[in-house]
């Protein structure tokens, strides 16, 4: 690497300062996602089954450029324009990503009394070379850092924002208020 390059996007970095991501962004609760979307599934710690009228919302394998994911139809063709715009501006961030899920009813990992919002198809989690940057580690792969702006923009709230053993920058799910805004007409 000459002097003044980016680290590759398998390069484990902090997580930058919380001020600088996830502007007008937070975490959607479960609250909010079973108001407007309803209940997806069966409340589990492993993958259950996507039940009842919300299954019809749902796409499965579908060609976002790097990867074919399953998740919510608004989330998945939202996931399919963020890696468009990436794709123009650091491709080869884009042709290195990987994921380890979208779509998968369960508990969260750490408060199994509340469904993670995979259980709807409104969360991915990405990663970069051989192996995740586990739960709870204040740091981030390189890529996922370089694909914040863009998930940001498109209204994705980024995981490295949560606190604790709770952060996960591998993590990224449809903002509260764009679940909001698409689903509720902006209600409360």
């Amino acid at each position: 690497m000459f002097a003044g390059a980016s680290p590759s996007p398998d390069t484990k970095v902090p997580i930058p300062p919380r001020n600088t991501f996830n502007q007008g962004l937070t975490s959607a609760d479960e609250r909010t996602m079973i108001r407007l979307l309803g209940t997806p599934g069966a409340k589990t710690s492993e993958c259950s089954p996507v039940t009842g009228s919300f299954k019809a919302k749902i796409l499965s394998s579908v060609d976002v450029g790097p990867f074919k994911v399953s998740g919510l139809n608004y989330a998945v063709n939202s996931l399919k324009t963020v890696f468009e715009e990436a794709e123009q501006q650091i491709p080869d961030v884009v042709a290195a990503v990987n994921s380890a899920g979208m779509l998968c009813v369960r508990s969260k990992r750490h408060n199994r009394n509340s469904f993670s919002n995979h259980s709807w198809g409104t969360a991915i989690d990405l990663y970069f070379g051989r192996g995740v940057v586990g739960q709870g580690d204040n740091h981030c792969h390189q890529g996922c850092l370089q694909l914040a702006p863009f998930f940001n923009r498109h209204g994705w709230y980024w995981g490295a924002g949560f606190s604790g053993r709770s952060v996960d920058s591998m993590h990224f799910e449809l903002a509260k208020e764009t679940i909001e805004a698409e689903f509720g007409a902006g209600q409360a």
